[in-house]
């Protein structure tokens, strides 16, 4: 068996090396704590359950798994894109008064505050944002203190959108799915909910998207969240929240946010992501500013 160290990269093998995961700590009874570094779930395994990925392999799964990643990416972005150049035009319904052409139009996506618990992850999302052309506000703030913190972030930043994410994980061995106590961290998203309603409690003024893998997504969307995941406890891709975020973003603020859009272009669709009916929080104005 191989020596295992905190940052090696393994997989589980009573679970088929479905998820690749980053060792975070080796307890002295040989149970191992892993982070996923491809979806957003918190495990721990023993060590003989356990096979180092190498670099060869783990570039290969990770290619795999980008290009699936991006496909629904540009699939989502596509889709939004065509919504904002319907947007470009704004005419009055009375014919022949006149027209305002596309460079004459003031155009404003709902701005985003996007709070994350794992430093990569959040690296990772500022950079999908900026690659997408989306303004966002993205802070790196541990789960367990993000409820704290919300309230004062909401006042300084003032965003349409909250995104709040991290990791999560449901103790299977423990059964009852409806038991806050068998979550890692949903309690914590849940707080963070709450106190986000008490700074905004209208769910078209801010847009609450709340979870990680396998998270308690009723006590969530209960607590306030537009959306959350995961109704049937499954895993959810790193970039998921962006796909919401984005979607809201470019939505139409007279438009319901297309539910249809967002759980196809997510890794498990509405297994893993679900949500209530919102309006969007994209803004044209007139004139150009």
């Amino acid at each position: 068996m191989p020596k295992f160290k905190i940052g090696d990269i393994v997989a589980r093998k009573s679970y088929n090396y479905d998820v690749l995961f980053r060792i975070t700590n080796i307890q002295p009874n040989g149970i191992v704590d892993l982070v996923g570094i491809t979806v957003r779930i918190i495990a721990d395994a023993h060590e003989y359950d356990l096979k180092l990925i190498g670099k060869e392999e783990l570039e290969i799964k990770l290619r795999n798994i980008e290009m699936s990643r991006r496909a629904r990416l540009n699939r989502s972005f596509n889709n939004m894109s065509n919504k904002k150049f319907k947007m470009n035009y704004i005419r009055e319904k009375e014919p022949n008064y006149f027209i305002y052409q596309k460079d004459k139009t003031y155009k404003k996506p709902g701005r985003i505050l996007h709070i994350d618990g794992d430093p990569e992850y959040t690296e990772k999302c500022r950079e999908m944002y900026k690659k997408f052309g989306i303004t966002a506000t993205v802070l790196n703030i541990e789960e367990k203190e993000q409820y704290k913190q919300i309230y004062a972030l909401l006042q300084r930043y003032k965003p349409e959108i909250l995104i709040l994410t991290g990791h999560d994980a449901f103790i299977k061995r423990r059964n009852d799915i409806y038991n806050i106590d068998n979550y890692k961290n949903s309690k914590y998203y849940i707080q963070a909910v709450l106190e986000a309603r008490k700074y905004e409690h209208n769910l078209d003024n801010l847009v609450i998207f709340a979870g990680a893998c396998q998270s308690y997504y009723e006590a969530i969307i209960s607590a306030g969240a537009n959306f959350a995941s995961a109704p049937k406890r499954v895993l959810i891709d790193m970039m998921d929240p962006l796909i919401v975020a984005e979607t809201v973003a470019y939505t139409p603020v007279n438009e319901f946010v297309p539910l249809e859009i967002i759980i196809s272009n997510t890794r498990e669709g509405i297994d893993g992501i679900g949500g209530l009916q919102t309006r969007g929080q994209y803004r044209v104005g007139m004139p150009g500013l």
